[in-house]
Parts: structure tokens; C-alpha cells; sequence
């Protein structure tokens, strides 16, 4: 990614509605090179400490393990991922995050992965917050440009299907 594009996408993050991260695939453990201030407001970390860092320090060791397989496998194919964590702020308190990790660059081999998170507060009518939060993560992606073809009606269909579907799961799980 030239800083061009990394300008314009730190541009979108900053006006940004939604909490969202970008981490670079082409560094050793995949650190956080991005994080707009409502990631922030939402971990209650300053930026200093989170850059550079994998994103993984809002978990506790033991938490998310299933979770955590199935992100390493989308990560290691280049693919879209969603899940529900359960993470830790900075203050200590938990929260239960909704997690949206979209792949930036070329299909086979990804150079960035672009996270957003969303806060999942009750079982009960997290759904329709979720598919708004998704409706905005889907208006940044296509302002930055990113695969843009790949947000046509059928995979936001798909996307709202498998959050939907990742909520009913948590909800079981409650």
C-alpha cells in the first residue's frame, strides 16, 4: 500500500461512524498500523500503546480459542472473516465484540486486513444495531475504494446472513 491510499484510508477512518482497525499482513505478528478514535473511545486505549501491536491484547489468554482458529484460517487464506469475541478493555472491564476483518490488496496474498468491531450490549435486539453497523462498515469500505466489486448486493446479502447467524449462535452460547 503506497501512502496515498494509506492517507485516504486513515482520511475515511478519522470521519468514521464505526470503530474500525487496519493491520499490516506483511510484518511479523500482524500489528495495528491504524486505529481511528472510535476504536479508542471503545478499548479505552491511547493510540501509543496499541500501534504496533496485535490486536490480540484485548484478550485473555484463555478466551475466544475457537474463535481465535477460525481467524487464523481466514487470515492464512486471504479471506473475509467475522466472529464474536469477548474482550477486555483497558480499565479491565469486558465487553463482547462483534468483529468484522476484511482482507486489502490482492485476492491470494493481503497485504492489510481492515477490522471493525462493534459492541454487542444485550442478546435481545443486537441484530438490527449489528446490520447498521455493517451498513456503515460496507459505505467506508466502498469510500476507500476497497474491492469495490466485491460489495455488490450478493456478498452483502451473505454478510448480513452470517452476522445474523454469528448473533443467534452468541446468543445460544449466552
Amino acid at each position: 500500500m503506497d501512502r496515498r491510499q494509506f492517507e485516504k484510508i486513515r482520511s475515511v477512518f478519522d470521519r468514521s461512524g464505526i470503530a474500525l482497525t487496519l493491520s499490516d499482513m506483511t510484518q511479523p505478528d500482524q500489528p495495528l498500523v491504524l486505529a481511528n478514535p472510535k476504536f479508542l473511545s471503545m478499548t479505552g486505549y491511547p493510540e501509543a500503546e496499541i500501534l504496533g501491536c496485535n490486536c490480540r491484547f484485548l484478550q485473555r489468554d484463555g478466551d475466544n480459542l475457537e474463535e481465535r482458529a477460525e481467524i487464523r484460517q481466514a487470515l492464512a487464506a486471504g479471506r473475509e472473516a467475522q466472529a464474536v469475541l469477548r474482550n477486555v478493555r483497558r480499565d479491565g472491564s469486558a465487553f463482547n465484540n462483534l468483529l468484522f476483518l476484511h482482507p486489502i490488496g490482492q485476492a491470494d496474498a493481503p497485504t492489510h486486513y481492515l477490522g471493525s468491531q462493534f459492541i454487542l450490549r444485550a442478546a435481545w435486539g443486537a441484530e438490527p444495531q449489528a446490520m447498521a453497523h455493517l451498513d456503515t462498515l460496507l459505505n467506508d469500505l466502498t469510500r476507500i475504494g476497497v474491492q469495490a466489486e466485491r460489495l455488490q448486493m450478493a456478498q452483502r446479502r451473505h454478510l448480513a446472513e452470517a452476522t445474523a447467524m454469528l448473533i443467534r449462535t452468541w446468543e445460544r452460547k449466552r
